[in-house]
């Protein structure tokens, strides 16, 4: 059973990478093609761009770890669960930090702006709670795996 569930919780997280990873594809393609020029000039949007690829990079490399770190879960090779639980914990206070530089003066509409179309791919993960009860549930299935009973 613990097996099963971490193969389970690994594929579930590899899934919300790619989500991520191909949310932030499009998102850099739109920006690289002038997508956002429109929006930016009538909002004076001035701190945008950096911004957007600030939270963009940061993301990607979110879901790289978390990608990896899925995989080696579904493969039930638990030395890298303190990688994806860190990852998890890592995202939810970025995500609370990001709501508080909103309020920046100067900057904070710049980044408000830039949140929505840079962050949203973590929306899949945030949408079914994963960083949540992830590594909950890690947990569970690391004291389940090493306990002799659960073999």
């Amino acid at each position: 059973m613990a097996g099963r569930l971490a193969t389970a919780i690994g594929i579930v997280t590899m899934l919300c990478a790619l989500f991520g990873l191909f949310y932030n594809a499009q998102g850099i393609a739109v920006s690289l093609s002038g997508g956002f020029e429109g929006l930016v000039r009538e909002h004076n949007m001035t701190h945008f761009y950096a911004a957007f690829y600030a939270m963009s990079a940061i993301c990607v490399v979110c879901y790289l770890i978390l990608f990896w770190g899925g995989y080696q879960l579904a493969r039930r090779r638990f030395s890298v669960s303190w990688l994806l639980i860190s990852a998890w914990l890592f995202e939810i206070v970025y995500f609370l930090v990001i709501g508080l530089t909103w309020r920046i003066p100067d900057v904070g509409g710049s980044i408000a702006g830039a949140t929505g179309v840079a962050n949203g791919g973590l929306m899949a993960q945030f949408f079914i709670l994963l960083p949540f009860w992830g590594p909950l549930a890690i947990f569970w299935v690391k004291r389940r795996h090493a306990s002799p009973s659960a073999i």
